[in-house]
């Protein structure tokens, strides 16, 4: 990704989500001015390995609740949530909120059933498996959350 497209005037980087690959695996990173914002960018981009998000109408609502033993696996399994949502109820996500506190998150996707005519035949999502998940704050406060995403 450019640098330069993703850092405002201040030299703060704005708030965005992105994929990447790493050793041939896929991978999905949301980038926040906070730890809950970078959880629901790091979904946004998940999602949009199946469907752009723009595409996305928001008539349903995913309430998600989580608690782990850290911030790490609290990513995954807020965004294995969120794939299970995408293959049981077969949804499509538009954005996210998600609220922490400590090491619980309560979470909504908002979005709507799955159609070709308005998604696209694309990606059938049954289930995924996460590794390299990372989360952390660097320079500015600005807090990165990733991982590696295999369906």
């Amino acid at each position: 990704m450019d640098v330069e497209a993703v850092h405002s005037e201040e030299g703060r980087p704005h708030a965005h989500w992105e994929h990447f690959t790493r050793d041939e695996q896929l991978g999905v990173r949301g980038v926040g001015h906070s730890m809950e914002q970078a959880f629901e960018l790091t979904a946004q981009a998940l999602c949009a390995l199946v469907t752009d998000p723009k595409r996305v109408e928001a008539h349903e609502e995913l309430e998600v609740s989580c608690h782990s033993a850290d911030h790490d696996q609290l990513l995954a399994d807020w965004l294995s949530a969120v794939v299970g949502a995408m293959a049981a109820r077969r949804l499509r996500f538009q954005c996210f909120a998600v609220r922490l506190d400590g090491l619980n998150l309560f979470g909504h996707g908002f979005g709507e059933r799955a159609g070709v005519e308005r998604h696209g035949a694309n990606v059938a999502v049954t289930g995924a498996t996460f590794t390299g998940v990372s989360v952390r704050q660097g320079p500015g406060g600005v807090w990165t959350a990733e991982a590696l995403v295999d369906f």
